[in-house]
């Protein structure tokens, strides 16, 4: 039933106690929603999910996150391993410098996922998407030059292209224009067919518009969090109903 189980999970940046005892469930093939003002925790979050927070030497973290009943944070845990089955879109498109085509056959040829079936994994992925019409023509293109919404989507195929479970996406319209944004969100809104989303967002009105199930985070703790139905509709906390009553007002 769920994709992901966090359990008591904390998260220190130096001495700064960032996410403070999280304890959550993410459901399997639903869109869960992280909402809250800056600075809450909301990416912090997020980055615990596929240990990016690895990243930062300054990190330190307690607690679990269970992915198919295995904690990922356990000593000998494949960490390349999680980050492909748990896969980001981050904020801004980041292309990698090459063409169009080998930005989404990279993450198959470096995970031995081709099997000589490269080409057949790159169409797929960009009809995915809804790139393959406007790319077919200049795969062997650079990828940087295509349009900003154009560049999301391509990282989208490239995360999609080594077959993950979960996909996160740090708001991933954010700097995107509003007829790009709209179209990333129908994209999401498809793919959860197929895979567990999980999106950090700041515009409540893109989380009532995706969201099965939303996480309200304020000062790293979690206040409240349900299917989006309810928790939007009559939600039982009253810093719930003041956030979200200040966002939408």
């Amino acid at each position: 039933m769920y994709a992901l189980s966090i359990r008591q999970l904390n998260v220190w940046y130096d001495k700064q106690h960032v996410l403070k005892d999280i304890t959550v469930d993410v459901p399997r093939r639903q869109i869960t929603a992280i909402i809250g003002p800056s600075g809450c925790g909301k990416s912090t979050l997020l980055k615990s999910l596929n240990r990016l927070l690895d990243l930062n030497e300054r990190v330190r973290v307690s607690g679990q996150v269970l992915f198919e009943g295995q904690n990922i944070y356990d000593p000998g845990t494949d960490v390349t391993d999680v980050r492909t089955r748990i896969g980001l879109l981050a904020q801004k498109p980041f292309p990698l410098p090459m063409s169009i085509f080998d930005n989404v056959a990279y993450g198959p040829r470096i995970h031995g996922l081709g099997n000589g079936h490269l080409a057949q994994i790159v169409t797929a992925q960009l009809q995915a998407v809804g790139l393959w019409e406007e790319v077919k023509d200049r795969l062997k293109a650079p990828a940087t030059g295509l349009s900003g919404g154009q560049q999301q989507r391509l990282c989208l195929a490239r995360t999609l292209a080594v077959a993950p479970e979960v996909l996160l996406c740090d708001e991933s319209t954010a700097s995107l224009d509003p007829i790009s944004a709209r179209g990333i969100e129908a994209l999401l809104r498809g793919l959860r067919e197929k895979y567990t989303l999980v999106l950090v967002t700041h515009d409540i009105e893109q989380a009532r518009r995706l969201a099965d199930h939303v996480v309200f985070m304020w000062l790293g703790e979690l206040v409240e969090h349900g299917p989006a139905g309810p928790f939007f509709a009559q939600p039982e906390q009253k810093l719930t109903q003041a956030y979200l009553a200040r966002e939408i007002g």
